[in-house]
């Protein structure tokens, strides 16, 4: 019946419109679809019925039929991970009309263009994209636009309507869309040549297919480009990593390839999500436990069986396996084991109590219940742990509370093998089994500064720091009462009399006590951390001390480019200025006096007068945490931290023709970079090309700037000085000081630059 719809399209194609329905028994033109109408009303409209294709007719017909069932001739039987993924896909030939029209949609046959002429000429088109790929347009004839994206053709038509008008805007859009025709081949239910809707990527484009076969691979799907470019996919990514940045966007002529599995592994047990899944060359048993969700509470990870096919024997090998790392060549199952008793103990308490052990749940209402019937001893009364597990939602919890603070765990609600904590007064310490817990108790932990040391308290809830005092034994005697409290994460600073302090614990908040003996100091810190300000420290902190207590940075941290700025290096430079402005300038009043010419080293002080002194006083190094530098440099008091965000490109200063900012490449070398600011001026001292890396350390290069390989980073400045021309000995005698201001001027520019990022 296709063969005959075929033959009957075309000879409708040859047919007047109106005259068809005569030539044509209804019975059979009923099969027509509407889509196929259409297209033989617009042959007869004006496209030459040779435009047609033969070999595409039934195209049209399958991809447009409706399926309302596939069968799966390949089907094997059980449950297998992802088949089922394109069961509820639609397959929509029509693209929805809100979604913005990217610059780079690949232009279709039968797509639509709305063109508008405005200014000395107004009219309005709308132009279909015919089947030789070109659109007719009035007045400039047939232009070829299928393959092209659409700014390109925006282009093309613009060049053109300015060619050919004078005071002619144009704006172009797209109408409609037309679908996609592709090929979906390999092992799929229903392999063809398909219609999609045009925003299609690889999932919904195979959905027009009835989906995978159960022995076709989910994890190895291939894209073929027309112009034979390949892409890999693997179904995987999106359904367990929720990661689809390799679903591409299907184009026209495009070919998917669906490739068949060569492994499937059923694994079964104490694992949150058996099913068979497929296994790619190289993976592992943690690949596979990952797949399945990982593992169920009661797990025994040390107890694995998995069967293997044993080629040469040709028999199924089983091996009892704890160690994740284990290839799965030639695998066929997993099945992993529960513990053979469970423990389901009620309520454990743990910690300092009179009676720790086991408590049964179905005595207590809730954790304010179990509290009011415990006896302690020594126990340190500001934070306690209650760590539980929800079986029915696969929810593992850390509650924190405060013994001196009850609204901290009122109706708190106790679950089977819940675990209870407490500290005793002594060493103030939980070992809970979770480290999210331990994080927890890490992060509310009260940061002491006294003369005696510094002290880190866990504290939950309401507390008042004088409580604290009494318990530690703090000498007071010469220590002022008025202290400061810090919580970064309210942006709180407050200055009072500590015993009039009391506070509802925050993240990473410290009180500090000021006497004679420890002489706090104060930090700022900027940039990207998550928790900026000012910090008050021991005078013996380290740049690393103060990293511990801001806690983390953001993501966009570049750690490489980390700046310490101290205000006495900075008056030591702004000192520097003075003395080389003064020796400049007493210099030029006696040429002037002479009428002697010193044009360069005007150049020079004129540079000295940019430098802004919020960019001065930097101590160059790599302060990274945890480096060297970082672990060993003392803070002074007044000392800022800048942490820049990651750069993408180098600058390029000094005696270029074009000081600019380029984006960084891996192939980046002094030459292109230079080239790329435009080359050398005249006056540029080749032999001084120097680079003032992120970190502020100057990499100087040797005679030839094109032979040293230097090794740019994102965030790297590169320095062209001027060169001083002069026999005048007077001028060369200064040329020290020029060097001091260029050099000064160049480096207060490298961390504007590398701040303003």
């Amino acid at each position: 019946m296709k063969k005959n719809i075929k033959y009957l399209f075309i000879a409708l194609l040859t047919l007047s419109f109106d005259s068809y329905t005569q030539a044509i028994d209804p019975s059979i033109l009923s099969q027509l679809s509407p889509e196929q109408i259409e297209i033989a009303k617009e042959v007869y409209a004006g496209k030459n019925s040779t435009d047609i294709l033969v070999e595409e007719l039934p195209v049209l017909d399958e991809s447009l039929t409706v399926r309302d069932s596939v069968e799966d001739s390949n089907k094997i039987p059980g449950k297998k991970y992802g088949y089922d993924f394109f069961s509820l896909t639609p397959t929509s030939l029509s693209a929805v009309g809100d979604l913005p029209l990217p610059n780079d949609y690949k232009i279709s046959l039968r797509d639509q263009f709305t063109v508008i002429l405005s200014g000395s000429k107004d009219a309005i088109f709308n132009l279909n994209v015919k089947l030789d790929g070109t659109i007719l347009f009035p007045e400039l004839g047939a232009i070829s636009v299928a393959g092209l994206s659409l700014q390109e053709v925006k282009d093309k038509l613009s060049i053109l309507i300015e060619q050919s008008y004078i005071g002619v805007n144009i704006d172009i859009s797209i109408q409609n869309l037309s679908a996609k025709k592709i090929t979906i081949v390999g092992a799929v239910k229903t392999p063809g040549t398909y219609l999609i809707n045009p925003f299609s990527t690889i999932t919904g484009a195979l959905a027009y297919s009835g989906g995978i076969s159960e022995i076709g691979s989910l994890r190895d799907i291939k894209l073929i480009r027309k112009n034979k470019e390949s892409y890999s996919f693997d179904l995987y990514d999106l359904l367990i990593r929720g990661d689809r940045s390799k679903d591409l966007t299907i184009e026209a002529g495009d070919t998917l390839l669906v490739n068949a599995a060569s492994q499937f592994v059923d694994i079964s047990g104490e694992v949150k999500r058996p099913a068979v899944y497929e296994i790619k060359e190289g993976e592992t048993l943690e690949d596979a436990i990952d797949f399945a969700l990982g593992f169920n509470r009661i797990a025994n990870k040390s107890n694995i069986s998995v069967s293997f096919l044993d080629l040469k024997e040709g028999s199924i090998v089983k091996k009892n396996i704890n160690n994740l790392d284990h290839s799965l060549q030639n695998a066929l199952a997993i099945q992993v084991f529960n513990y053979v008793s469970e423990d389901n103990s009620d309520i454990q308490v743990i910690g300092a109590v009179e009676q720790p052990g086991f408590y049964d749940l179905k005595k207590y209402k809730n954790l304010e219940d179990l509290i009011a019937n415990l006896k302690f001893v020594d126990v340190y009364p500001w934070l306690g742990v209650l760590e539980q597990f929800d079986e029915d939602r696969l929810l593992k919890s850390t509650v924190l509370f405060s013994l001196n603070d009850p609204s901290t765990y009122k109706d708190i609600e106790l679950m089977t093998n819940s675990k209870v904590y407490f500290a005793d007064i002594y060493n103030r310490s939980i070992a809970a089994s979770s480290e999210r817990t331990n994080s927890l108790i890490s992060d509310y932990q009260l940061l002491i500064n006294h003369k005696q040391g510094s002290f880190r308290m866990p504290v939950y809830g309401k507390f008042n720091v004088s409580s604290f005092v009494d318990l530690l034994g703090l000498d007071m005697s010469d220590v002022d009462n008025k202290a400061t409290y810090i919580s970064p994460l309210e942006d709180i600073v407050i200055n009072d009399n500590y015993k009039n302090m009391q506070f509802n614990a925050q993240k990473y908040h410290t009180i500090s006590f000021k006497s004679p003996a420890n002489n706090l100091i104060s930090v700022q810190i900027t940039g990207a951390v998550e928790f900026p300000g000012t910090y008050v420290l021991n005078n013996n902190s380290t740049i690393q001390d103060l990293y511990q207590l801001v806690g983390e940075f953001k993501s966009q941290a570049y750690l490489k480019g980390i700046s310490l700025t101290r205000e006495v290096i900075r008056q030591r430079q702004l000192k520097s200025i003075q003395i080389s402005r003064d020796s400049l300038n007493k210099a030029m009043l006696m040429s002037v006096q002479k009428g002697e010419n010193i044009g360069d080293i005007g150049l020079i002080q004129g540079l000295s007068e940019t430098i802004d002194p919020d960019n001065l006083g930097r101590l160059a190094g790599d302060f990274s945490p945890d480096s060297p530098s970082s672990l060993d440099t003392m803070l002074f008091n007044g000392d800022t931290i800048f942490v820049p965000k990651n750069p993408n490109s180098v600058i390029i200063i000094g005696e270029v023709l074009n000081p600019v900012a380029i984006k960084h490449t891996k192939k980046m070398t002094l030459q292109s970079a230079i080239n790329g600011a435009g080359g050398f001026q005249e006056y540029a001292d080749k032999r001084k090309v120097y680079v003032i890396k992120a970190n502020g350390v100057v990499q100087k290069s040797s005679k030839n700037i094109f032979v040293q390989n230097f090794n740019l980073e994102p965030g790297d400045t590169i320095v062209v000085p001027r060169k001083i021309i002069s026999q005048n000995p007077a001028i060369q005698a200064l040329v020290p000081y020029t060097n001091i201001l260029s050099d000064l001027a160049f480096s207060a520019a490298a961390l504007d630059n590398l701040s303003s990022n």
